[in-house]
C-alpha cells in the first residue's frame, strides 16, 4: 500500500465540497480498501462492509460541504466509515464487536517477504500490548488522529491522552529493540 498523501485527500475533499463527485472514485482508489478494512473489522462480514462503505460514501458527498480545508481528511474519512459501520450494527441489532485485532492484521500473502516480516513482527508487538494501549495506538495511527481528537474521542484529558499514546509508543519500541537484540545474538 503507497504511502497516504494527506494533502492529496485534503484537496480531493475541498473539490468534493466544491461540487466535483467524481472525485469520490479517486478518494475510493487512494484509500479504499483501508476504508473496507475498517468497516469488515468492525461489522465482521464482507457484504456487509461493502454496505457500510457505499453508505459512508454517501455520508461523505452529502458532508462534504461542512469540510474545513486543512483540517485531517484522512481521519474524517476514517470516522465516518466507524461510526457508519457502528450505525449499521445498531440498526440491525448487533453488538459492536470493534476487535482490535482485527485492524491489525498487517500481514498479506500478497506482500514481498521483507515486508510481511515487517508486518508479522508489528503484530507480534502489538499483541504486547493491552487493549488500552492497542486503542490508542489505532487512534494515533490507523484513525491518524491527533492527541486532541484522541482526547475527544475518549474522554480523556488531552495530557492523559498524550501520555497514553507515548507509553504505548514505548511499549512497541521496547519490544522492537529486544527483538533486535535477539536477533543479533542468534547471527
Amino acid at each position: 500500500m503507497p504511502p497516504l498523501d494527506h494533502e492529496q485527500l485534503n484537496r480531493m475533499l475541498i473539490e468534493l465540497r466544491e461540487g466535483n463527485a467524481d472525485v469520490l472514485d479517486e478518494i475510493y482508489a487512494v484509500i479504499g480498501r483501508r476504508m473496507f478494512c475498517l468497516a469488515r473489522g468492525i461489522v465482521k462480514s464482507r457484504e456487509d462492509a461493502e454496505d457500510v462503505l457505499q453508505e459512508s460514501f454517501l455520508k461523505l458527498a452529502r458532508g462534504a460541504r461542512r469540510y474545513v480545508a486543512g483540517t485531517n481528511a484522512y481521519a474524517l474519512i476514517m470516522r465516518i466509515v466507524r461510526n457508519t459501520a457502528l450505525d449499521f450494527l445498531r440498526r440491525n441489532k448487533r453488538a459492536a464487536t470493534e476487535d482490535l485485532d482485527e485492524f491489525f492484521h498487517l500481514s498479506d500473502e500478497r506482500y514481498s517477504p521483507e515486508r510481511r516480516e515487517d508486518a508479522l513482527l508489528l503484530e507480534a508487538g502489538l499483541s504486547t500490548l493491552t487493549d488500552a494501549e492497542r486503542r490508542m495506538i489505532y487512534y494515533r495511527y490507523y484513525l491518524d488522529l491527533t492527541v486532541r481528537e484522541i482526547a475527544r474521542e475518549t474522554g480523556m484529558s488531552k495530557s492523559a491522552a498524550a501520555r497514553a499514546v507515548v507509553h504505548a509508543e514505548e511499549k512497541l519500541k521496547s519490544y522492537f529493540a529486544r527483538g533486535t537484540e535477539r536477533g543479533a545474538q542468534t547471527l
